[in-house]
C-alpha cells in the first residue's frame, strides 16, 4: 500500500469546436484531442478513475477506465465552472463584447459572478468539498482526476496554500498532468506540473 494518496490532475483535450472560452458540458473532444489524452495516460497506472461527467472528460475516462481495467467514479463536484451565457462563446467574442467582466475574473476572481451562472466563492466550495471527499474515500491509492483547467487551478490553490488569483499563472494545458502527493500528516507536495505524459 502506498504511504501517501497519489492524484495525478488531466485537463480535457483539444476541442472540437476551436477558441471557446468555456464549452458547453455536451462538447465533445476533437480526434486531436482524444488521442492526446491517450498518449499522456498510456503508461500510466491508478487504482481508480475519477472525472468530471462533462462529455469532454467522461467520454474518454469511459475508454481509459476500460483499457486500465480501473474502477471509474463519475464526480459532479470536479466538473467546470458553469460560466452560464459565456458558455460556448468564443474568448474573442468575449473580448469585444464583455471585456469589464472578463478583466474581473483575471483581476479579482474572488468576486466574480458568471452572467446566469455560477460565482468564484460557490465554484471553489463544490471543488474543495469533493476533493476533501476523494481525500477521505481513497486514502493511499494512486488516482487520475480528468477534469478542467479552472478545477486544477482551483485545487492547486487549496492545496498549495495560495490565492485562487496566483494560481491563475499557472498554465495549464490540454492533456498535460500535475501530480500531487498528499501525506498522513496533511502535507502536499507538487511532484511535476504541465507534463506531457504519465510515468
Amino acid at each position: 500500500m502506498n504511504q501517501c494518496t497519489q492524484i495525478d490532475l488531466i485537463r480535457h483535450g483539444e476541442l472540437k469546436t476551436p477558441a471557446l472560452f468555456c464549452a458547453k458540458p455536451d462538447e465533445p473532444l476533437s480526434e486531436k484531442g482524444l488521442q492526446n489524452l491517450l498518449d499522456a495516460t498510456d503508461k500510466g497506472e491508478w487504482d481508480i478513475i475519477i472525472s468530471s461527467p462533462q462529455e469532454r472528460c467522461q467520454s474518454f475516462a469511459k475508454i481509459l477506465a476500460k483499457q486500465k481495467q480501473c474502477e471509474l467514479f463519475i464526480d459532479p463536484a470536479f466538473k467546470e465552472m458553469d460560466f452560464g451565457e459565456w458558455a460556448g462563446v468564443t474568448t474573442k467574442t468575449l473580448w469585444e463584447n464583455d471585456s469589464t467582466r472578463l478583466k474581473q475574473l483575471w483581476n479579482s476572481p474572488e468576486t466574480f459572478v458568471a452572467p446566469s451562472g455560477e460565482s468564484m466563492i460557490s465554484f471553489v466550495q463544490r471543488v474543495k468539498q469533493g476533493w476533501q471527499e476523494l481525500l477521505k474515500n481513497h486514502e493511499n491509492c494512486n488516482i487520475l482526476l480528468i477534469t478542467h483547467a479552472g478545477v486544477i487551478r482551483s485545487i492547486l490553490a487549496d492545496t498549495l496554500n495560495i490565492s485562487h488569483q496566483s494560481a491563475l499563472s499557472f498554465n495549464i494545458e490540454y492533456a498535460h498532468i500535475s501530480q500531487l502527493h498528499y501525506y498522513p500528516d496533511g502535507i502536499y507536495s507538487l511532484r511535476s506540473h504541465g507534463i506531457t505524459r504519465c510515468t
